[in-house]
């Protein structure tokens, strides 16, 4: 793996980097953090407060503006619909939230194999949860991707992106709503979908890293921002 020349960090699973507080120690934001600022300035340059994994990876990276993820083998979030499988081993690098937000992200991933993507994710439990995605789908190449999953999964194929590597997405919460929506410049945003789950009062929100049936993938995110707000038109994302 080659190593950027200027504020990189390089963590692997027993390989300890001084970062102040670990992750897993506090999985709550500060206010000042939920204001809509890039959080991937705050892990790299801060104490990484405020973030946990489900499914750590081996590996993942910072550089000087950047947070890339190794996928490994076979890593997905799937409850898939027509076998019964449960599939819940995508890295996941998440905080918990309470009430109304919008959660952006920028991400490019590594389209080398069926499925890779990576997505904004929030998670109750196993049985219950969100994922939206830029996505290589098996039907239409990269794609925006949306999952929602109530015990069963969907799978929703929208619009079809062959033409750019990265891709903004943003994923809003109105009480029980949760609106979807994509952005190829991080200013327009078009909504994918609209849903709506249990009414739960703390939940886990993140990026998500998935692998389903490549080698491993590494998925490389440039922002990612949490902001405790209330929008007034769901739809709009505003």
């Amino acid at each position: 793996m080659r190593k950027s020349t200027k504020n990189f960090f390089l963590l692997t699973m027993g390989f300890f980097i001084p970062l102040g507080s670990c992750l897993g120690q506090n999985t709550r934001l500060t206010e000042e953090l939920m204001s809509g600022v890039n959080l991937i300035n705050h892990i790299n340059n801060a104490d990484f407060n405020g973030f946990s994994w489900l499914n750590k990876p081996e590996t993942y990276e910072f550089t000087e503006d950047s947070f890339s993820i190794l996928a490994p083998p076979e890593s997905d979030f799937f409850n898939n619909p027509e076998d019964g499988k449960v599939t819940g081993t995508a890295p996941f690098l998440y905080t918990e939230v309470t009430g109304d937000f919008i959660a952006i992200t920028q991400v490019q991933p590594d389209f080398t194999s069926l499925w890779n993507a990576g997505a904004l994710m929030v998670y109750w439990d196993s049985e219950h949860w969100i994922k939206f995605g830029f996505e290589y789908s098996d039907a239409t190449g990269p794609s925006i991707v949306s999952v929602v999953t109530r015990q069963e999964s969907d799978d929703a194929n929208g619009v079809i992106l062959g033409d750019t590597s990265a891709i903004w997405l943003k994923l809003i919460r109105k009480n029980n709503l949760y609106s979807m929506h994509w952005s190829r410049d991080g200013k327009n945003y078009k909504m994918a979908r609209l849903a709506a789950m249990p009414n739960k009062d703390i939940i886990k929100i993140g990026i998500e890293a998935q692998c389903p049936a490549g080698q491993g993938a590494k998925h490389k995110f440039s922002f990612f921002s949490l902001e405790s707000k209330t929008v007034t038109d769901i739809r709009k994302g505003e």
